[in-house]
């Protein structure tokens, strides 16, 4: 149930309440434990291999280029070869 901020006129969650809700339904999904924001993480890796535009993924999760999207997944990382990703994949 949402908690009333006393002077407003509508529902506000908490962070608490949001937080037993979340830790309940990981249970419920009988999964091991983890926070929303690794649900940010997996949703960039499965677009990723579903073959999602890097620049598109980037974009959804909030980052300025496709670098911190493909960096883990690049062994050598140069920045001349970042570069060309960027611009060869941007929308």
């Amino acid at each position: 149930m949402p908690r009333m901020i006393e002077g407003e006129q509508k529902p506000c969650y908490s962070v608490s309440s949001i937080g037993a809700r979340w830790n309940a339904a990981v249970k419920r999904a009988g999964i091991r434990r983890r926070n929303p924001y690794h649900t940010r993480h997996t949703f960039a890796c499965w677009l990723m291999f579903a073959g999602a535009n890097p620049s598109f993924i980037a974009s959804q999760i909030g980052h300025k280029n496709a670098q911190r999207v493909y960096g883990m997944w690049i062994e050598e990382l140069s920045s001349d070869q970042v570069q060309m990703l960027n611009n060869k994949l941007a929308l």
